[in-house]
């Protein structure tokens, strides 16, 4: 059995906003976060297009305090 010397970080996934580069509108999306580096989850759509968000970017994110 192989242990890795790394432990995997928790990824959680929270509401945000994210923009979109096609309709140039900000939209709800869902983040996933691994540690410092949040991205979009693969696979949405924009509620305005219909558009990819895949590579558009994060503006906002729901935290609690």
């Amino acid at each position: 059995m192989a242990y890795s010397a790394h432990p995997q970080p928790t990824q959680f996934e929270t509401k945000g906003f994210v923009y979109c580069p096609i309709c140039t509108h900000t939209v709800e999306g869902t983040v996933v976060s691994n540690g410092k580096t949040p991205k979009v989850k693969p696979g949405q759509k924009c509620s305005r297009c219909s558009a990819s968000l895949d590579p558009g970017y994060i503006m906002r994110l729901e935290r609690a305090a």
